[in-house]
């Protein structure tokens, strides 16, 4: 199998295990308002009173479960409007679900009314009635239950963390009314009531909150009543506008019930992936160092920099950009080239910004590369041997990039890079695609056995899944790297480079050495000889405006100026040679214009707020 089939393959791998996890991820979405479609007149109604009562206990796990029957009389208007009314539930709380279940739904004579059930967005909505419309005072008593409705002290993702000075206590804290309901209510009534097992191991903490959203208005919660061991709270109002709350907090000694295993720290799944994300992801960016250090080792012939005064004819700029990692300018650079050997004349143009070039016939031409450039410059058409530089074409630029893979191209047929894949790269993204592996179905098992809290680690997971993915495909594929001739050839310009690089006085003393006083024995005038060959390698390696600079010195020794730009008086060399490699540059790389969540507990004891709790849910006509 390539490497990019196996890199198709984990992706796919990936994408599947999440989609496994996305059923039950959905059950951690927020309540909220989202409901089936419904017109917005069928909300325009009333309740003549809201009862309900809440009957909890233990199962025989020791798992809360929560028994609740309302008796909603809704008050509709006398005209063909609502068919029933819709009553939403939630499925989750703290992290977990909580098993909701309809028994139910009846009138006030106990007779079953017609209803059908639909969940979205972390609610079971129970749609009441059919095709037939109802008016005026209607009973819906409806009858469910839920379990897990108590959290175990210290369970919640709340406030009270280590130092608080609220007790920890297990909690039922739970909003009795929807709080985004449009229907204003006339009276309201509920009961709670514990199984004597609970309510031995009530702490005497409770309270009550009212009001909007957010609202910290206390009201009025009574109880305990206890008759036979069971203790019953209760609270009730009168008329209550629409979207009002009304919030219980009732505290019990710590322990008194268990939790679902999704409420339950698991380091497995919960800890386990974030470890592997980090791990995988430290892993993937080693192999892209290990490629990077691959590239680097092929760069090393012999190790040693000697500084070289000139450069063979068989390495014009396009062939040195090509074999130079991070090579710059190489058009401008090749341009200025075939000016220093007499090939062309750089002349001034219509504007400082287009640069006017003017071919010199019977000029020697060194290298089929260079050959190659003068025919993209001046097209084989162009009888007249001069081109300005255009600021903007697309013809021009697609001639100048394709110019730049020849040079690409022809280290390739020289034997001076090749493509090749780092062994050592592959075998670490290797031990990072196991370890994502790993993580990502320990994540997906965790969230699909319903443990909500392994969440964020599927999503750390997933986003070290993306990141060995990217680094999947950089370390398996095969990247330019030089040949051992490359690396000799390479090793050669960087003597360039430390001769442009180091001091006026210490390159003549170099020139005045035994082999510089065979090949230049004119003086003064082959320094300047010797600089310009050199200038173009100094615009590729960024020091165009240093060594324009040292070559305006020579210029003004020798008291001459350029032959090879149009006016042999230009002053500030190293300035018009960075104006021109930017036009240069621009012209040749030119393209076209493109066209509501529970809270935390502690609300027994103060500090907590109307619709912090669980439950609430939403209720609207249908």
């Amino acid at each position: 199998m390539t490497p990019t089939r196996i890199i198709h393959a984990f992706a796919a791998l990936a994408l599947a295990l999440v989609a496994v996890a996305a059923p039950a991820a959905a059950t951690a979405a927020p309540v909220s308002s989202v409901r089936p479609s419904v017109s917005e007149d069928v909300d325009d109604f009333s309740y003549a009173s809201w009862d309900a009562v809440y009957e909890v206990g233990l199962d025989d796990e020791g798992r809360a479960l929560m028994h609740v029957t309302e008796t909603l009389v809704a008050r509709f208007p006398d005209q063909d409007q609502n068919r029933g009314i819709v009553r939403g539930l939630p499925t989750t709380y703290e992290g977990a679900g909580i098993d909701t279940r309809i028994l139910s739904v009846k009138d006030e004579q106990g007779a079953d009314v017609p209803y059908e059930t639909d969940e979205d967005d972390g609610l079971l909505f129970v749609l009441t009635g059919n095709d037939d419309f109802v008016q005026g005072l209607t009973t819906y008593v409806i009858e469910y239950e839920m379990r897990d409705v108590i959290l175990a002290a210290g369970a919640s993702r709340g406030s009270r963390g280590e130092g608080s000075a609220t007790p920890a206590v297990d909690e039922f804290y739970w909003d009795l009314l929807p709080l985004d309901s449009t229907q204003p209510i006339e009276r309201f009534r509920a009961d709670i009531v514990f199984d004597a097992a609970m309510s031995a191991r009530l702490v005497g903490a409770t309270s009550c909150y009212s009001g909007v959203s957010g609202s910290t208005d206390t009201c009025d919660l009574r109880g305990p009543a206890v008759d036979g061991g069971i203790a019953t709270f209760r609270v009730d109002s009168g008329e209550r506008p629409a979207g009002d709350g009304v919030t219980v907090a009732i505290g019990f000694e710590p322990g008194t019930v268990a939790q679902p295993s999704a409420r339950t720290p698991n380091p497995v799944t919960d800890t386990v992936p974030l470890v592997a994300a980090i791990g995988a992801a430290v892993l993937s960016v080693g192999s892209c160092a290990t490629v990077w250090s691959f590239q680097r080792r092929r760069r090393r012939a012999s190790g040693i920099i000697v500084a070289q005064y000139d450069v063979p004819d068989a390495m014009p700029p396009l062939l040195a950009a090509a074999i130079v990692p991070g090579a710059k300018d190489a058009i401008p650079s090749e341009i200025v080239h075939l000016a220093v050997r007499g090939t062309l004349r750089i002349e001034e143009g219509g504007s400082p910004e287009n640069p006017r070039l003017r071919r010199i016939a019977g000029a020697r031409i060194p290298d089929h590369l260079d050959v190659e450039a003068l025919d993209a410059l001046f097209l084989k058409a162009n009888d007249g041997g001069v081109v300005d530089v255009p600021s903007a074409s697309e013809a021009f630029a697609g001639r100048m990039t394709a110019l730049v893979q020849s040079g690409k191209n022809a280290a390739v047929s020289r034997g001076l890079t090749t493509r090749a894949r780092s062994r050592a790269a592959v075998i670490v993204q290797w031990f990072a695609i196991v370890l994502a592996v790993i993580g990502l179905g320990i994540s997906v098992w965790g969230v699909a056995s319903g443990r909500l809290s392994a969440i964020p680690a599927l999503v750390a997971i997933s986003f070290g899944v993306f990141l060995v993915i990217i680094a999947s495909l950089y370390s398996f594929t095969k990247h330019t790297v030089l040949t051992p001739e490359g690396a000799r050839q390479f090793e050669y310009l960087q003597g360039v480079k430390e001769f442009i690089r180091v001091a006026d006085a210490d390159r003549l003393r170099m020139l005045q050495s035994y082999s510089g006083a065979e090949r230049r024995q004119d003086g003064s005038a082959d320094v300047i000889h010797v600089y310009e060959r050199l200038l173009p390698y100094a615009m590729l390696f960024g020091m165009e405006k240093e060594w324009g600079d040292v070559l305006e010195q020579a210029y003004l020794r020798e008291q001459r100026g350029p032959g090879w730009i149009g006016d042999p008086n230009t002053p500030y060399l190293g300035v018009y040679l960075s104006t021109f490699t930017a036009s240069s540059h621009a012209a040749s790389t030119y393209t076209s214009p493109s066209a509501g969540t529970s809270s935390s507990s502690g609300g027994s004891f103060g500090g907590g707020f109307s619709g912090g709790g669980g439950g609430g849910g939403f209720s609207g006509g249908r």
